[in-house]
């Protein structure tokens, strides 16, 4: 048994033909994935054109950037005159906001630039796919030639030269005054500049109040828009009083003067009088009090006085020239009531310390005074007085003598019968 020898077979599969056909294959493979990635990358980015007053260190492969992160690159850079347009090209999956900007960037004085993008997206619309940006929405930094031909000028402006400021040596005047004028003076700055400082702090402080106050002025000058016609009624009717005062200013003055003097005599007679005019307010004092504890009783009485008055007048008959009216007195009713009220000097004269003693002492009687008066009364009702009328007053409707040719009529039950009548 013999084995097969497959080293001549090996050698046909890789021969020549087969590794170029191989190696063919691999870097069209390797092109194509470069290609595929390439146009990938390049599908659904953004592409921005930018138009910048100048574009010094910008270069086609220049960064772009978002808040310091490449998203980009520069394409092309062509010039426009003045102008410069800067084609870029942002990564897919970066949004740019419908206000984006872009602005050059320097790092250092020697590298290059790169193209920011500001501000970052964070929500809201988006500028979309193709973005145009013109000159009011680019920005360039200072070139350090400006700044030097600035400086240039403006010592060239301040100099001695014939077109300088001080060519008549008017800045040099205007530094000696100037120091001259600080010259010892410098505390005195130094304390005017803490003042200041101290004044903005207080300001910074009160910012909230100050807002609230404008806010409250905003309100005012609101309310004045509105009622503009009353404002200018009101100022009109403002100038005609304005007016009548100026016409009358003669007058007014003297009533004024006159015035004046007689302000000075209420001034000296108060003056002449303040232990007088002091005394008799003291004296109005119990008076001030006894009014105070009847306000009620005050209040009632002004209340019901016009009613009173229209009926006085009501109840007067011209023709007669008598009042048709009947007195009607409560207390007459009842007199022993009406003595004991007036005994009780404490409660008709409130705030007197006199009838407040002569109250406390005659208590006893005060409080026993109806009870007294109650027997009294009684005792007048006998039929042993039967002139006196104090029965009538008493609310007592008998008679203690029947009038001639009388016949007894039913007695009234509340009332018991006198001795004698049947």
């Amino acid at each position: 048994m013999t084995t097969p020898d497959t080293t001549e077979n090996q050698s046909r599969f890789w021969d020549a033909r087969t590794v170029s056909i191989t190696a063919l294959v691999a870097i069209v493979a390797l092109v194509a994935a470069l290609v595929a990635w390439w146009a990938w990358g390049r599908v659904d980015s953004t592409k921005v054109k930018a138009t910048f007053n100048s574009a010094v260190g910008i270069y086609e492969g220049s960064n772009v950037r978002v808040l310091g992160v490449n998203v980009g690159k520069v394409t092309k850079v062509t010039p426009r005159g003045e102008t410069a347009e800067v084609e870029m090209r942002v990564q897919r999956g970066v949004k740019l906001p419908s206000d984006v900007t872009a602005v050059q960037i320097i790092p250092s004085l020697v590298a290059d630039r790169y193209v920011q993008l500001i501000p970052a997206y964070s929500g809201g619309a988006t500028a979309g796919k193709n973005v145009d940006l013109g000159l009011d929405r680019t920005a360039v930094p200072v070139e350090i030639d400006a700044i030097y031909g600035n400086l240039q000028k403006l010592s060239k402006s301040l100099g001695p030269g014939p077109d300088g400021a001080n060519q008549k040596g008017a800045l040099s005047n205007f530094v000696t005054a100037g120091a001259g004028a600080l010259e010892g003076n410098g505390e005195t700055m130094g304390t005017a500049l803490t003042n200041l400082s101290q004044a903005a702090q207080t300001l910074a402080n009160a910012s909230g109040d100050i807002s609230s106050t404008v806010k409250n002025l905003d309100v005012f000058v609101g309310a004045l828009k509105e009622n503009d016609a009353q404002v200018r009624l009101f100022n009109s009717q403002m100038s005609s009083f304005n007016g009548f005062l100026a016409g009358e200013r003669e007058q007014l003055g003297r009533a004024l003067n006159t015035l004046s003097f007689a302000l000075g005599d209420v001034a000296t007679f108060l003056a002449d009088n303040q232990e007088q005019i002091g005394q008799t307010i003291r004296d109005l004092q119990p008076t001030g009090q006894a009014l105070l504890d009847n306000k009620e009783s005050l209040l009632e009485i002004f209340t019901v006085l016009p009613l009173a008055i229209s009926n006085l007048i009501n109840a007067y008959d011209a023709e007669s020239g008598t009042v048709a009216m009947r007195v009607n007195i409560p207390d007459l009713q009842d007199p022993a009531k009406a003595f004991c009220k007036l005994i009780d000097l404490g409660s008709l004269l409130p705030g007197n310390p006199l009838a407040k003693d002569f109250s406390k002492k005659l208590r006893p009687l005060v409080d026993n005074c109806i009870d007294i008066g109650q027997q009294i009364q009684d005792d007048v009702l006998e039929p042993m007085l039967p002139i006196l009328p104090f029965g009538i007053m008493s609310n007592r409707k008998l008679q203690n003598m029947l009038p001639p040719g009388s016949v007894p009529g039913n007695p009234d039950p509340q009332i018991p019968p006198f001795p004698g009548v049947k």
